[in-house]
């Protein structure tokens, strides 16, 4: 399968993730393309049979959590049409429901949204096994 790994990153957390992502995908002899969500073009998310969308979240637990500036970026992405989706984020406290309004932002660009994951700064490889391994298992089904 052709696997497009996005990211939106600000210190390279959520990159880290996408590499992560990356590798699992690898490992399993998926060809991979990894691009910042500005540098993404149609022809990459033609080509890709999965996509991964990732960013980090930002606001304070009080007053609220959200995917970081994805208002300003989601609407610049590719049409996702048909596409299945596994969406991602990296926080530093909780990630509340930041992946809840990516992915409702996400399906407004016709992605088929298969999976989510919340990854701690911290700790961005934990957890990105059984995540890619549950949105290529969705992936497989749709090309099969």
């Amino acid at each position: 399968m052709n696997v497009l790994v996005l990211y939106q990153s600000r210190n390279g957390h959520t990159h880290d993730v996408a590499e992560a992502i990356a590798d699992v995908a690898e490992d399993q002899y998926h060809s991979v393309k990894i691009k910042s969500v500005i540098e993404v073009h149609q022809t990459d998310v033609d080509r890709a049979d999965v996509v991964f969308v990732g960013t980090w979240v930002h606001g304070l637990i009080v007053f609220g959590v959200r995917p970081a500036e994805a208002e300003l970026w989601v609407p610049r992405l590719p049409s996702l049409e048909g596409k299945p989706v596994g969406i991602y984020c990296t926080y530093a406290f909780s990630p509340r429901h930041s992946l809840d309004t990516l992915a409702e932002m996400l399906v407004e660009k016709g992605a088929i949204v298969v999976g989510q994951q919340a990854f701690h700064r911290n700790r961005t490889r934990d957890g990105a096994d059984q995540f890619v391994n549950r949105v290529l298992q969705f992936g497989k089904r749709e090309l099969a």
